[in-house]
């Protein structure tokens, strides 16, 4: 409520009032004459009524005030006096950024001008404090973080409070007096915008008063205390509708009673009122409590407050029957302190009744908590025990007010309007208060009041629903929960009650007796059907024991003679209700339980249904303390062993489950039968239908028993491996559940680490169910760590590895790997069984061999830090050996990407291969360097490193595959020494003489081939080479042929020997040199007796010996040249891993006869006579097919072969009809060599072409082979991403197919690519691509691919460069190609384009397509456009006589072309207005000059025109033609007119009279002036009569009359 208009001084006119006070919106505006000008509109500004504009000012004045200097100088007065005088309004301004702007400003004119406003601080003291309590917490920071600067002291504060708290309480008693009126201006505020206001000066001033009762000095305000209490306003303020406004007003007379409550005694009518009347009446959300609190305090000082006409709980009833509103369980509180100290008079019965009447409608208020809920039930107990202890009750008194709400608690009913206590012991209480009157009455009437309650439970009881009903288990539940809570309430009652003989005793006893026996009768009757009476009575085993002390009921629910009975019990849904506590009931006496118990679990275990035997066990299993009985009881042990398996082996059923723990959880398993159990889990673990089902098992067990399972050794090992297993599974939730298993089992303490047997078996091994060599590798890592296992038992068995790997040794390697291996053309000595059967190896779920396992476990372990040296001697050499033996096999089947090799086939394993390699070199790498500097070893001494060089020389010796492994091994053991520690062993001559290596011997040629690679061109300076090589040159013409056993291997090592020397500088003479020259060239007169091997190395040893005999004159050049190119030709005929060793020799060869500096005579005509069969044999290599696995021998051949390619001069398109085969080629490389001859002969065949057309008058086609290759268009749908980032080779040559497509484009006549079109449009090859295209770009999910954000610029999108390209990343590369392919399909068919886009039947791809077409490539396309139309404008075909040439005219920036046909000394002229989306907005054709032609005709030549644009390819050429041809047509054989000399008239129009005589043609208009000018209508040529021309009409004169 608010209080009405402020008294205020009357004067002025019309009855209007004004007010002195500072806050009212009356007061008048301070003096602003003075201040400065820059914030004069500020300051004026704060008197609008608009909080934006005040907002804007007061951010001004901020600025202002910082900007002066900090000691306040230059600070103006008046602005400090207006500021101050408008502070208190702006202070409680409606707007709270207002108020927070106020106050800081305030803080910034204490800092400036701190002594002026210390002067000045009466004056806004007050709204300064109250801002403190602003309810908006900003504006209340901004005001205290003001006053907290100022006040950092104890000391400080108090003096700053003794100093203004006389005025800050007056400037709180001025704003308790204001009014909603006097604070805003009812003509522009709203009511809620005014009452706002008001409640918040009115709550500040509340607040000013509480926190200067709280630090003031109480005597010094007590003048001011007293006018404040005075004012009448104050005490309207419990009425408020304001909850902030009341709380702060019950605090403020709190804390004033406490303080000084004599203050308060000469307004107590006043304080009764407001407090005892008014406040009752009224709704005190937010401030029940503390209305409470104060009426306590006011009560236990002032109890006359009260009065005398009512008795308080008549006046408090109104008010608690509102409930707590919002004080939750405080509020209860203050009731209860407020009730015990309420005057000492005793209240009637109906008084009572009716308070609590209230009491129960303000608790049942849906508002009200929990726990409120709860403390309101404890004060509804108390007002029994304050007010009616002595009164005698009536059975109503006791039915309405207790009876009631406890049949509601026992039986809720969520309808009721009675509240449900959550806990009986506030009932309990006041039942208790009730049974302690000693009046005659009240027992009788509690008596009957129970009666009625146990009639109740009784009536649920018996009326509870069977077995067969649909509401059966909803009815028991219920039933169950009313007998839970009738025991817990009576058993409250009862121990709350210390004479047994008490009467409330007796009742609640004999009330509860007959329930227990109700609900025993139902059950026995119901053969144990209703659970929810099994479950009355587990709640008064459980509560109320002392009933079966008096009452042996026991005998009827479990009889000993009646054995078929236990069967019903156990089959019955009350079986765990009964048992639950029956350990505790029978007790020991007698072994009555054990008995019980047994006969209970036989006749459980009889059940036949299974899901219910299960449950019947786990509910007697579950009791404590049948561990003994349940171990020695065998039957039970089988069945609970049966049913663990059953669970292991992913039975899923609850009810299984909830026994299997209760086994664990109550040890009722025999040690036996844990055994058994832990097998069956750990065997269902190792099958995967029941892995999932057996790790739950599992981590049952390990939860509750982890004992279990590493106590037995053999169990433990099996567990791990299946535990380890599971880890390497994909589903992150099962292998995180693995670990977390493996953790708990390992935190059991074992005798024996199952690791190393694990190791050993999953290394020795390999199959789908192997555990990964990373999993292996960690639990090698842990176990060395943990220092459990040594590490001879860690690492793999070397004779079991190298046994493994001799099943992939019976074959010889893959002759085409002598490309990429040093070891060259040794590999064509190895001896093996070319055509055995590869062996089957086993594999692990990754591909891997056994070896391959080993190697890799062996690599990753020394990788991650183990060393060799605490191992034996001998295994740490057999380890080393076996680890370089099985790289170089792996590093031979990663190139050669052969099948069946250490690792399964494809791509996914290389990625391993590799890191293998890397691993493993990296492990030798390290023992090379731990092993010391080795060019002072005596290499026969026990270093690791010299052990093992003997050891590989001794395994090398042979032609075998292992020896040649071995060698290779060698050669990359030796470059490492030579890596590692650089330079020669100072010994190497003699230990090479020692050894006898270099001998030509086949037996060493593996290893002598060994030395020369690994020590490579270190070797140039040994003289044991040198004489070596020198011998082995020597041998070369003592071979009349190469069948000679030792020919070969002397070939292969003679190359070997020439690599460790530059070019031209072999130390051999250069006559032995041509001999061997002669001698190679012999042998290839007769070509097919050479195998591949021998045709590889004679290429390899005459391309070597060339810096040494290129001034030689002879055949052997044409010799040479002349075998590479009949190799060249029969390269088709032979398997691929044998030519391409030869091919690679036979080229490199040829490169280095073209590469032959200063080459002589013989030689230089030889390349140049075999020129254009060298091309051809390369275009045949080229054509050869490729294997769609491509290895790197392959990719290195077709590499070079692309070179060679790319330098073949120019060549004729009919040459290369079967290049177009090899475009789709499976290698990259091949693709590049054939589209670049392509992309050469194609657009040179052109002019040829375009003649042909002209002569012939045929359409021309394009190619049949190149369209052939569009057929192949690649579906986006067959590729992921991943694929497309990688550029597949199909893809590839697609597009490459289209490059050439547009290739013949380029340099095509407009006939001939109007031909090609057709072509394309027929087959409808354009549509894939445009499909492919607008999926990989984007298009067809709005997100184009942005040229600018990926860095393709203009010219990336007009040409493309395929050698560039490849240097890019993949995906970037057909992301050009296929930017490039758009701008040509634009450039070259924007009709077909324009077709596809209009039946595109995607909206968003289209709309995409356009914004991205217009964006890119548009101003390129029309640039050309219009550079096209100049180049034709200037060679324009003449055609016949009578056609003239158009006269052009393009401007680029507009995009306009204006052509005009010369007619006479005129010009008929059209615009061709070129789109920004050109070419899929159609070109603007408009009239600029008209001649010769009539309107509707000129009009037609226009359409026809923009037609010929729009639907003949968009070609601007195209529709300027057919404007000059139609002009052309029309304008022949058209004569002059006799009487103009011209042929077009002056109203544009041609000669049409004809004379009928001399048939000349005239202009009509011509005519018709002659017969003017004459008199007479005859021709001026014949003389003779022409006949009647018309009417002389305004239409038909000259314009310019």
């Amino acid at each position: 409520m608010l209080p009405g208009k402020k008294e205020a001084h009357s004067g002025g006119f019309g009855g209007f009032t004004t007010s002195t006070t500072t806050l009212s919106y009356l007061t008048p505006p301070p003096d602003f004459s003075a201040i400065p000008q820059e914030v004069v509109v500020p300051f004026k500004n704060l008197l609008k009524r608009a909080s934006t504009t005040k907002e804007r000012a007061l951010q001004d004045i901020l600025a202002y005030v910082q900007g002066v200097g900090p000691d306040g100088q230059v600070l103006e007065e008046p602005v400090i006096d207006a500021y101050v005088e408008l502070y208190p309004r702006l202070s409680i301004d409606d707007s709270a950024r207002v108020r927070e702007l106020s106050h800081q400003v305030l803080f910034q004119l204490l800092n400036a001008a701190k002594k002026r406003m210390a002067k000045k601080l009466s004056s806004f003291v007050g709204p300064w404090v109250a801002g403190t309590f602003d309810r908006d917490k900003r504006a209340s920071r901004a005001s205290s973080d003001a006053l907290t600067s100022f006040l950092q002291t104890k000391e400080k504060e108090e003096a700053f409070w003794k100093a203004v708290q006389n005025r800050v309480l007056d400037f709180a008693t001025e704003a308790i007096k204001e009014t909603p009126d006097t604070l805003s201006d009812e003509r522009s505020t709203t009511k809620q915008d005014s009452d706002a206001k008001y409640f918040r000066v009115v709550g500040a001033s509340l607040s000013l008063a509480l926190n200067l009762l709280r630090k003031g000095n109480i005597n010094t305000l007590e003048s001011g205390l007293a006018r404040y209490l005075e004012v009448d306003a104050l005490w309207t303020m419990s009425k408020a509708e304001d909850g902030f406004v009341r709380r702060v007003l019950y605090q403020f007379l709190n804390t004033l009673l406490e303080a000084k409550s004599q203050v308060l005694e000469p307004h107590l009518l006043k304080v009764g009122k407001a407090l005892v009347a008014d406040s009752m009446k009224k709704a005190q959300a937010g401030s029940a409590t503390d209305l409470l609190k104060v009426l306590a305090a006011l009560t236990s000082r002032f109890p006359q407050v009260w009065g005398t006409q009512k008795h308080p709980l008549q006046r408090l009833h109104q008010f608690v029957a509102q409930g707590s509103q919002g004080g939750a369980e405080e509020y209860w509180r203050a009731l209860s302190q407020l009730l015990e100290i309420l005057p000492d008079t005793t209240p009637s019965v109906d008084i009572v009744s009716t308070f609590l009447s209230s009491m129960r409608k303000g608790i049942a208020d849906r508002l009200e908590t929990r726990t409120g809920r709860h403390q309101a039930f404890h004060s509804y107990a108390q007002v029994f025990e304050l007010f009616i202890s002595h009164s005698p009750l009536s059975t109503n008194f006791l039915e309405d007010n207790l009876a009631n709400v406890t049949r509601q608690y026992l039986h809720p009913v969520p309808e009721s309007s009675l509240p449900s206590p959550q806990r009986p012991d506030s009932l309990a209480e006041a039942w208790v208060i009730v049974g302690r009157h000693t009046d005659e009455e009240t027992p009788a009437v509690v008596t009957e009041v129970w009666q009625k309650l146990e009639s109740a439970i009784l009536s649920h009881i018996s009326n509870s629903l069977p077995e067969v009903s649909e509401g059966y288990r909803k009815s028991q539940t219920a039933l169950a929960s009313e007998g839970e809570r009738w025991f817990a309430f009576a058993a409250n009652i009862l121990s709350r009650v210390a004479d047994r003989d008490s009467f409330i005793q007796l009742v609640v006893t004999k009330s509860s007796t007959k329930v227990l026996h109700g609900a025993v009768d139902l059950l026995t009757r119901r053969n144990f059907k209703p659970f929810g009476a099994a479950a009355v009575i587990q709640s008064a085993f459980r509560h109320c024991p002392q009933l079966y002390a008096d009452n042996d009921l026991l005998e009827s629910l479990f009889p000993a003679d009646q054995p078929g009975h236990y069967g019903v019990i156990v089959s019955s849904p009350s079986l765990p209700y009964l048992v639950s506590d029956l350990n505790t009931i029978l007790g020991e006496a007698g072994n009555r339980f054990g008995k019980t118990w047994t006969s209970l679990v036989e006749a459980a275990l009889q059940l036949s249904d299974r899901p219910s035997a299960y449950s019947a066990v786990r509910a007697l299993v579950g009791i404590p303390s049948v561990t003994a009985y349940a171990t020695r009881l065998d039957s039970l042990q089988i069945f609970l062993v049966s049913a663990w398996k059953e669970y292991a082996h992913g039975q899923d059923s609850p009810a299984l489950k909830d026994l299997c723990e209760a086994t664990l959880s109550y040890d009722v398993l025999a040690e036996d039968s844990l055994g058994l159990v832990a097998t069956d889990i750990i065997s269902g673990h190792d099958v995967p239908e029941t892995s999932q089902a057996a790790t739950a098992a599992l981590e049952l067990v390990l939860k509750k028993r982890p004992e279990l399972l590493s106590s037995n050794h053999d169990l433990h090992v099996r567990l791990v491996t299946s535990l380890l297993a599971m880890t390497e599974l994909s589903d992150p939730t099962l292998s995180g559940k693995a670990r977390t298993l493996r953790s708990l089992l390992d935190e059991q303490p074992t005798e024996q680490n199952p690791v190393a047997r694990i190791l050993e078996n999953h290394l020795r091994e390999a199959g789908p169910s192997s555990l990964d060599v990373d999993t292996l590798v960690q639990q090698a890592l842990a176990v060395l760590k943990s220092g459990a296992v040594s590490p001879e038992d860690v690492f793999p068995s070397s004779t079991v590895w190298m046994n493994e790997l001799t099943a992939f040794l019976t074959r010889p390697p893959n002759p085409s790997l002598s490309l990429t291996s040093s070891m060259g053309g040794a590999y064509f000595l190895v001896q093996g069984q070319p055509n055995a059967k590869l062996p089957v190896p086993s594999r692990d779920s990754s591909g891997r061999s056994i070896p391959a396992r080993m190697a890799l476990f062996t690599a990753r372990l020394l990788s991650s830090g183990i060393s060799l040296s605490s191992l034996p001697p001998e295994f740490q050499l057999e380890l080393v050996y076996l680890l370089c033996f099985t790289e170089a096999i792996a590093g031979d089947q990663l190139s050669a990407a052969q099948t069946g090799g250490l690792w399964s086939d494809g791509p996914e394993a290389e990625p391993e291969v590799q890191e293998f390699c890397e691993l493993s070199s990296a492990a030798v790498r390290a023992i090379v360097a731990d092993c010391g500097d080795w060019t002072d070893w005596s290499m026969s001494g026990d270093s690791l490193i010299e052990r093992l060089i003997n050891f590989m020389l001794h395994q090398g010796v042979g032609l075998t595959p292992a020896a040649f492994y071995t060698a290779k091994s060698l050669s990359s053991l030796l470059q490492l020494l030579v890596q590692t520690h650089g330079g020669l062993h100072t010994s190497l001559e003699q230990w090479l003489t020692k050894t006898r290596i270099m001998t030509s011997s086949p037996n060493t040629a593996l290893i002598a081939t060994a030395f020369l690679t690994g020590f490579g061109d270190k070797l140039a300076s040994s003289k044991t080479v040198s004489m070596f090589c020198i011998r082995l040159i020597s041998e070369m013409p003592g071979f009349p042929d190469l069948s000679n056993p030792r020919a070969l291997p002397s070939l292969v090592l003679l190359n070997q020997c020439l690599d460790v020397y530059e070019a031209g500088e072999v130390p051999v003479e250069t006559r032995k040199q041509v001999l061997a020259l002669q001698q190679f060239t012999r042998w290839t007169n007769a070509p097919e007796r050479l195998d591949y091997r021998a045709a590889t190395e004679i290429c390899k040893a005459i391309a070597r010996v060339i810096p040494g005999t290129k001034d030689t004159y002879g055949p052997y050049w044409e010799q040479a040249v002349e075998y590479c190119i009949w190799l060249w030709k029969k390269a088709a005929e032979d398997a691929a891993e044998e030519r391409l060793p030869h091919i690679y020799a036979s080229l490199k060869l040829m490169q280095a006869l073209h590469a032959t500096e200063e080459p002589n005579d013989d030689l230089a005509e030889v390349l140049a006579s075999h020129r254009e069969a060298e091309s051809a044999a390369l275009i045949g290599l080229l054509c050869i097919p490729r294997e769609a696995t491509a290895s790197l021998p392959s990719g290195l051949v077709d590499a070079l072969l692309a070179r060679a390619v790319s330098k073949i001069p120019d060549i004729k398109l009919a040459d290369l009809e079967d290049v177009y085969e090899a475009v789709a080629s499976e290698s990259r490389e091949i693709q590049r060599a054939a589209f670049g001859l392509l992309h050469k002969a194609l657009p040179a065949a052109q002019e040829d072409i375009n003649l042909a057309v002209v002569m012939d008058k045929k359409a021309a086609n394009l190619p049949d082979e190149l369209l052939s290759l569009l057929l192949n268009a690649p579906d986006p749908a067959d590729y992921t991403d991943d694929d497309l980032s990688q550029f597949p080779v199909a893809i590839r040559s697609y597009l490459l197919a289209w490059h050439l497509v547009f290739d013949a484009y380029s340099k095509a006549s407009f006939r001939v690519r109007s031909d090609y079109t057709d072509n394309l449009k027929s087959g409808k090859h354009l549509d894939p691509l445009l499909h492919f295209l607008a999926d990989v770009l984007g298009h067809a999910l709005a997100r184009a691919l942005d040229l600018d954000k990926e860095g393709f610029t203009a010219e990336h999108i007009r040409s493309y460069s395929i050698d560039l390209a490849d240097s890019e990343p993949a995906e970037r590369d057909m992301n050009w190609l296929l930017i490039h392919l758009f701008y040509l399909i634009l450039k070259y068919i924007p009709g077909l384009f324009k077709m596809w886009y209009l039946d595109c039947p995607s909206k968003q791809t289209k709309n995409t397509i356009q914004v991205w077409m217009e964006r890119f490539f548009s101003p390129l396309i029309i640039a050309d456009a219009l550079d096209e139309v100049v180049e034709w404008s200037s060679k324009q075909e003449q055609g016949d006589a009578d056609t003239q040439e158009i006269v052009v005219k393009v401007s680029k920036n507009s995009r306009e072309i204006t052509a005009g046909y010369p007619v006479d000394d005129d010009a008929a002229t059209i615009s061709l207005h070129v789109p920004k989306s050109y070419p899929l907005e159609p070109v603007d054709v408009v009239s600029v000059k008209r001649v010769a032609v009539k309107e509707d005709k000129w009009q037609s030549w226009l359409k026809a025109t923009k037609a010929v644009i729009m639907f003949g390819n968009c070609s601007l050429v195209d529709g300027l033609m057919a404007f000059r041809r139609n002009i052309s047509l029309a304008l022949k054989d058209q004569e002059e007119c006799a009487i103009c000399y011209s042929i077009i008239a002056q109203d544009k129009t041609l000669p049409d009279k004809k004379c009928g005589t001399c048939n000349h043609f005239f202009h009509r208009v011509c005519l018709y002036k002659w017969f003017q000018n004459s008199g007479r209508n005859t021709c001026p040529l014949c003389r003779n009569a022409i006949d009647y021309l018309g009417s002389d009409t305004k239409r038909r004169r000259p314009e310019h009359e």
